[in-house]
């Protein structure tokens, strides 16, 4: 995966623009999958049964949504 943060996302979408501020006001590196150009990230999510956004995957752990309790776990 290389980082081991990934945001899916969309340019309209206030939950993820907070996820993402968070994650850089606490130092987090990760990567941002723009969903409105990655049509087969977008299909993937879909598959799986996301019907929100974000969608945060980090290991084994995935969640939906801006969790800032979650992402500050992760905190280095």
């Amino acid at each position: 995966m290389g980082l081991g943060l990934v945001i899916y996302g969309r340019a309209n979408c206030p939950q993820c623009h907070a996820t993402r501020r968070k994650a850089d006001q606490i130092g987090l590196a990760y990567r941002y999958v723009d969903l409105d150009h990655d049509r087969d990230a977008e299909c993937r999510l879909q598959q799986e049964g996301h019907r929100s956004l974000p969608v945060v995957e980090t290991g084994d752990l995935v969640w939906v949504g801006f969790r800032p309790d979650l992402l500050e776990g992760l905190a280095p």
